[in-house]
């Protein structure tokens, strides 16, 4: 992570990551930044992915300024990062965040940042690519959510590869909140994230399942993983 700077500390940054596709990686992500405004941190949340999912997710596709322009040097005003309806602030991608920036590019951007953050989340992109290592370089913490497949087994692995020394907390997607004894090589964060209708339903807005049905089961479940992260990076 970047130096403090004067008296202001660097925020923690966690990458949401994993390399096989539909593990809700965007979902959460977006829910867990959500979840940290609620317990009062200061969150900042970028989408990594030229896909530009969350950037669509959250309503704000066609976003003037995204990170790859911050990532060619142009300026980063607060007024540029822009806030979103659940209190995090939020910087968009496009197709050019897969032209390969580095995670010394990502640590020079959060030194310039115009704010002071607790939490920096980071949606990645599940290709193995230059945006996907960067994030993972820059991360304090690595959540791999995942589902008990024989796929996203895959995918936690190549994280975990590409993680180095970094932490990495796995999050379980599905109903079963037990783990298969294939992914119980790894650490997992508290609690669980169920399988709900109403993430689906949340989907079809640009709010996360957290505002759209705050007093949920699985709204409940969300938080308490966000906890966990907050105690992990001893935020809490």
């Amino acid at each position: 992570m970047a130096e403090p700077i004067g008296e202001c500390m660097s925020p923690k940054v966690v990458a949401v990551a994993n390399t096989a596709g539909g593990s809700a990686k965007t979902t959460i992500a977006h829910a867990l930044s959500a979840a940290a405004v609620e317990y009062g941190k200061k969150t900042l949340l970028i989408d990594c992915d030229p896909k530009a999912s969350l950037t669509f997710r959250v309503g704000r596709e066609g976003t003037r300024l995204t990170l790859a322009d911050f990532l060619s040097g142009t300026s980063i005003r607060s007024e540029d990062l822009d806030s979103h309806a659940e209190r995090f602030d939020f910087i968009a991608a496009d197709s050019r965040v897969g032209n390969g920036f580095t995670g010394q590019d990502l640590k020079k951007l959060f030194e310039k940042l115009p704010k002071d953050y607790d939490l920096v989340f980071i949606d990645t992109p599940s290709d193995i690519n230059a945006s996907l290592k960067a994030a993972l370089d820059v991360a304090d913490l690595v959540i791999a959510p995942y589902s008990n497949t024989l796929h996203h087994l895959r995918g936690v692995t190549q994280i975990s590869k590409l993680s180095g020394d970094t932490p990495v907390k796995l999050l379980q997607i599905g109903t079963n909140s037990k783990p298969a004894k294939e992914f119980s090589y790894w650490e997992h964060l508290d609690g669980f994230c169920s399988t709900a209708k109403e993430i689906e339903s949340a989907a079809e807005t640009t709010s996360s399942v957290l505002s759209y049905a705050k007093n949920s089961v699985v709204a409940g479940q969300l938080r308490e993983c966000a906890y966990s992260v907050l105690e992990e990076l001893s935020l809490d």
